[in-house]
């Protein structure tokens, strides 16, 4: 098997993380997200900054971590922390989207008691879940737009680019327009990612031979 001579020499992602520097980016992730949205920022400081993760390897995370059982976030954590550094890398995550917020949850609940029914507050807590949910759909925009421009590139609209489109459609359908489950619905469509997956692993090697000539 032959690879072209751009494939070899093309840059690769830098995954340089270490056990204090998940812990103290996930307590910065988790201490900055007030009102919710943490996966976003997630995505935000480990695709778009780090580059750790491609789209592909996140969606399929935070895929995972909103079936399983458990908080969504911590979930994620604990698979995001694993992909990179392993069980360290775990607990790592967890402990840093944990650690800190906990403390400023105590003083939060101590606070609302004491403030509790205050009209500033409650508008604090509406603006917060507002940015939150925009948050939440502007990574959905970008993820999605990513996903669907990698389908179309190359040369030309691939069967394995039409058909991971056509699952990202069909997810948002069937869960954001539908509003069916989200557990059924992801399991119902995981073999048909998992067809395409192993038809794209078939075909990279064949294209790449056929590049290199």
């Amino acid at each position: 098997m032959k690879i072209s001579a751009v494939e070899a020499t093309e840059p690769r992602p830098p995954r340089s993380a270490s056990f204090a520097g998940l812990f103290l980016l996930f307590s910065k992730i988790a201490l900055s997200s007030f009102g919710g949205g943490v996966s976003a920022w997630m995505h935000a400081a480990l695709v778009e900054r780090r580059g750790w993760l491609d789209e592909t390897e996140f969606s399929s995370a935070l895929a995972l971590a909103r079936i399983m059982p458990g908080a969504n976030i911590v979930n994620l954590a604990v698979l995001i922390g694993h992909r990179l550094i392993g069980f360290s890398g775990a607990v790592a995550a967890v402990a840093g989207i944990l650690v800190g917020p906990s403390f400023i949850v105590v003083a939060a609940a101590i606070l609302y008691r004491h403030f509790a029914g205050a009209m500033i507050l409650d508008a604090v807590l509406a603006g917060a879940a507002a940015s939150a949910a925009g948050l939440l759909i502007g990574m959905g925009l970008k993820s999605s737009s990513r996903i669907v421009r990698k389908g179309l590139a190359s040369k030309g609209l691939t069967a394995h680019g039409v058909g991971t489109i056509a699952i990202l459609v069909a997810t948002f359908a069937l869960i954001g327009v539908l509003r069916f489950p989200t557990a059924p619905t992801v399991l119902c469509l995981m073999p048909c990612s998992l067809g395409l997956a192993w038809f794209g692993a078939r075909q990279r090697p064949m294209e790449r031979e056929y590049d290199g000539g």
